[in-house]
C-alpha cells in the first residue's frame, strides 16, 4: 500500500509521513511537494531514521509520484498566520486545491483522499466536485476537534484520555458542535456538572487562542502527525473505529460526521445520540459552511 502526501516538506506533512512509517503501517511514503528539495531531504533523514524500526520505503518528488497511490493526505497550503478564522485561508488555499485536483485527474486511481487544508469542510466539498474520486472516498480532517474535546475532559475530571469517548461534531470552524451529551468514560454515559463543564469549554477554547497569540507560523504539526498515523492503522486494518471527519453528506455539503473507514473508504455512517439543542447548534453548523460555499462561488475559483 502506498501513502502520498501533498505538502510533504511542511509540518504537517512531514511529521505525518514520519509516524505513518515509523509504525510500519504501509509499503511506502512518499513526500510529495513543490519545495522538491526539502521533501528530498526529509527523505534522506527518515531513511536512516528508521533504519533500524521500520521496512517502509521513503520516497519524494512532483506530482507524477502520485502514480499508485492508495491514501493521498493533502496537507499544503498557504503559510501559517495569526487568524481569527480558518476560513481567512479560503482564498490561497482554494488555488492550491484547484491545482491538487488536476494532479489527482491526471495521476490517482480513486484513492482514499485525507484533506487536512483549511477550510477543511470547503475544500472538501471543491474536490468532490472537480475530481473523479468517489465522495464516500474524501475524507476532511476534523479529528483535532475531538481530540482536543476529549483532553480537556482528560484534564478537568481527572481521567485517562483512552477511556474517554466523546465527539466534536459540525463545521470544523467557529460552529463546531461538541457533544456533551453523549460522552462517556469505560463505556459509560456521565454528566458534567455545571462547574465543569464550563472549564472544559474555557480550555479547548483558550487552547486554540493561545495558540494563535504565538503566531509562530506553524501548525500543530505534532498532533496532527500521529492522528494521521492512527486514521492510517485504522483504515489499513478496519478497526470499526468511530472517527469524526468531514465527510459529504446526502445536500453536498461536508460536514463533520461520526464514521468508521476502511480501505474502501467509508464503512459506515455512525448515528450519535443528541439533544434538541445540539441538533439546533449542528443546523446552525451547517448553514454556516453553505454561507461559506457561497462566499467561494464568488472567489476565482469557484466551487461550482
Amino acid at each position: 500500500m502506498k501513502l502520498s502526501i501533498i505538502g510533504g516538506a511542511g509540518t504537517l506533512g512531514a511529521s505525518a509521513g514520519f509516524f505513518v512509517a515509523q509504525k510500519n503501517l504501509v509499503d511506502e511514503v512518499c513526500l510529495i511537494d513543490i519545495k522538491e528539495n526539502v521533501a528530498k531531504s526529509h527523505e534522506l533523514d527518515m531513511e536512516q531514521a528508521l533504519i533500524k524500526c521500520s521496512d517502509v520505503k521513503v520516497s519524494s518528488g512532483s506530482f507524477q509520484k502520485l502514480e499508485g497511490s492508495d491514501i493521498v493526505v493533502i496537507s499544503a497550503g498557504i503559510p501559517q498566520q495569526k487568524v481569527s478564522s480558518r476560513l481567512q485561508y479560503l482564498d490561497g488555499n482554494l488555488k492550491i486545491i484547484k491545482e491538487i485536483s488536476d494532479n489527482l485527474n491526471t495521476y490517482t486511481n480513486n484513492p482514499i483522499v485525507i484533506t487536512m487544508t483549511s477550510p477543511v469542510d470547503i475544500l472538501n466539498v471543491y474536490l468532490n466536485k472537480n475530481t473523479h474520486i468517489d465522495s464516500n472516498r474524501l475524507l476532511g480532517y476534523s479529528y483535532n476537534d475531538t481530540y482536543r474535546f476529549k483532553w480537556a475532559i482528560a484534564n478537568v475530571l481527572d481521567v485517562d484520555f483512552n477511556d474517554i469517548e466523546a465527539y466534536v461534531l459540525g463545521e470544523h470552524g467557529e460552529t463546531q458542535c461538541p457533544i456533551y451529551s453523549n460522552i462517556k468514560i469505560k463505556g459509560k454515559k456521565i454528566n458534567l456538572t455545571n462547574e465543569n463543564r464550563p472549564k472544559i469549554d474555557d480550555m479547548v477554547k483558550n487552547w486554540w487562542s493561545n495558540y494563535q497569540s504565538l503566531n509562530s507560523g506553524r501548525a500543530s504539526g505534532w498532533l496532527s502527525g500521529t492522528s494521521i498515523a492512527h486514521i492510517v492503522y485504522t483504515i489499513v486494518n478496519d478497526t470499526d473505529e468511530v472517527i469524526p471527519f468531514s465527510v459529504i453528506d446526502e445536500d453536498g455539503v461536508s460536514i463533520g460526521t461520526p464514521i468508521q473507514v476502511n480501505k474502501n473508504g467509508i464503512k459506515e455512517i455512525i448515528e450519535i445520540e443528541t439533544t434538541e439543542e445540539e441538533k439546533i447548534n449542528l443546523n446552525i453548523s451547517k448553514a454556516s459552511i453553505m454561507e461559506q460555499l457561497i462566499y467561494a462561488q464568488q472567489l476565482n475559483v469557484s466551487v461550482e
